[in-house]
């Protein structure tokens, strides 16, 4: 198995080549033409955050159904994080797991919210939260990803809602 049909590396380049050093336009060659990506834990304080901010929908879907093109999708996400964290980052944590095709990756998210959020003004706060990723490679690419994250964090980090104890 080559190093580019490696699914670590496979992984490790998406991070690292399109979503860190933001290289989009790289995506085609680290996703599959069928990407599949399933949010747990985000998509709640995202509506949550599009509600009580006026932004409705349904806060990280509410922009239509799914693309017929998720790499294109994915692209259009991307730019948009890119507007409120315009220094974003995905930051391995400890040692990824690998299990076949699968690539479990512990990552925190990193960035400073500098444009509107799901309807939230820019704070200028710096933000960090965790997320586990699931990664399913076929044919050389990201077929599909599951991805956990603390949007609970996310949500006091941001002001919207308050910090236990504070």
């Amino acid at each position: 198995m080559s190093s580019t049909q490696d699914p670590k590396a496979v992984v490790n380049r998406l991070i690292n080549d399109v979503i860190n050093a933001r290289r989009p336009d790289l995506a085609h060659e680290v996703m599959h033409p069928e990407l599949e990506v399933k949010r747990m834990g985000m998509q709640k304080s995202a509506q949550y955050l599009a509600a009580l901010n006026g932004a409705g929908g349904d806060g990280l879907k509410d922009h239509g159904g799914p693309p017929s093109d998720p790499i294109e999708g994915f692209k259009t996400a991307f730019a948009r994080i890119l507007v409120s964290f315009p220094d974003m980052r995905n930051n391995l944590v400890g040692p990824q797991v690998v299990d076949g095709d699968l690539v479990i990756s512990h990552i925190t998210f990193s960035g400073t919210h500098q444009g509107d959020f799901l309807g939230c003004a820019p704070t200028g706060k710096f933000i960090e939260f965790d997320e586990v990723l699931f990664q399913r490679v076929e044919d050389g690419k990201v077929r599909e990803v599951w991805a956990i994250a603390d949007g609970l964090d996310l949500l006091e980090q941001l002001g919207v809602i308050p910090t236990p104890g504070e």
